[in-house]
């Protein structure tokens, strides 16, 4: 009896072992395409993010937009050699031409969402030379 109950249970394992293996992972949020509009809106928002966090008194969202939270951004900041610092991730909606700016971590592992903040005007002469697209 012992023995049969064994095998059952082997075999119950090895099954559910089966079926966690033949069935793929979700797939990895992609990032933001690095468009003219990200390039823009990323140099005009990295110098006021850091690992010690946003140094700028940017809008508080209670809760981000719904597009928002599967996606990982574009990534502005990040946590560098501080234990508890801030990463931002950048997200550009060029519909609404808003920006907003998801602020992860710290000692407690929060989530902040700054925004909307206008979308910058840039012309392909004020981002860096390693964004800019030749036409």
């Amino acid at each position: 009896m012992a023995s049969t109950l064994r095998a059952l249970c082997a075999c119950t394992l090895l099954a559910q072992a089966a079926v966690a293996s033949s069935t793929s992972p979700a797939p990895a949020p992609s990032p933001a395409t690095n468009d003219t509009a990200t390039a823009c809106a990323a140099a005009r928002l990295k110098p006021f993010t850091s690992p010690y966090g946003v140094r700028q008194a940017w809008p508080v969202m209670a809760s981000p937009p719904a597009d928002m939270l599967h996606t990982l951004g574009t990534p502005l900041s990040d946590m560098g050699h501080v234990a508890d610092g801030y990463q931002q991730f950048l997200h550009v909606d060029t519909q609404a031409r808003a920006v907003y700016v998801v602020e992860q971590g710290g000692f407690a592992g929060t989530t902040k969402v700054f925004g909307p903040l206008p979308l910058p005007r840039c012309t392909t002469t004020t981002l860096p030379a390693a964004t800019t697209t030749p036409r």
